[in-house]
């Protein structure tokens, strides 16, 4: 069974590092054009497309900051979900090559000098990962992949036929639903008995119940 995990807001602090460096690059030329900046929690983003949190004008302005201003900041620099997080994930590929009952790939929705951040990201948190995806579209992150990590609204909202979704639950995600919901990915890794039963699940579709 192949197994696609999402980097960002799985593995990745994105949304937490997205706050952080807006705050310290955009939020002052808000002040120079005399805006006021209310500030904003990770909670406060419940809507997956920032620019409903977020003044940046048009899409065009954020897709600038996010992938040629200041990727290595957003991707690059960002923490791990949780402290010692990548220790936990490190061990859980080395059971699961052993195993060889499953294939392992990071999944990741990235455009132009995000890539390298990114890489940069698995670097120095020392991920072990040997397989990982780029995709230019939320609903790729699914690929030829049986099981789908991730807290991405859309890949969730576009799951095929036949696979199964692991929601990691966020502030921007609670509109759609995920086969299994989990709060992080820590109860995937952790839990063998929560893990088998997910990597065991059959989903029927209307077709094969005739």
């Amino acid at each position: 069974m192949k197994i696609a995990i999402s980097i960002n807001e799985v593995l990745r602090d994105y949304i937490g590092q997205f706050i952080y460096t807006y705050e310290k690059y955009i939020v002052p030329e808000l002040e120079k054009e005399g805006k006021k900046y209310s500030e904003v929690e990770i909670e406060d983003v419940t809507n997956f497309n920032l620019l409903d949190h977020f003044e940046f004008g048009d899409i065009n302005r954020l897709n600038t900051f996010l992938y040629k201003e200041a990727p290595l900041e957003i991707f690059g620099h960002a923490d791990l979900m949780s402290d010692g997080l990548m220790i936990h994930f490190n061990r859980f590929l080395s059971d699961i090559k052993d195993d060889e009952e499953h294939e392992i790939e990071l999944v990741s929705r990235e455009v132009d000098k995000s890539i390298p951040s990114t890489f940069f990201f698995l670097s120095k948190t020392a991920c072990l990962i040997d397989k990982i995806r780029f995709v230019k579209d939320n609903e790729d992150e699914w690929g030829d992949a049986d099981v789908l990590i991730t807290s991405n609204p859309i890949s969730l909202s576009k799951k095929p036929n036949s696979k199964i979704s692991v929601k990691i639950n966020s502030s921007y995600n609670h509109d759609v639903k995920g086969d299994y919901e989990l709060n992080s990915i820590l109860e995937f890794i952790n839990d063998e008995d929560l893990r088998n039963k997910i990597l065991n699940t059959k989903i029927t579709t209307y077709e094969e119940l005739w």
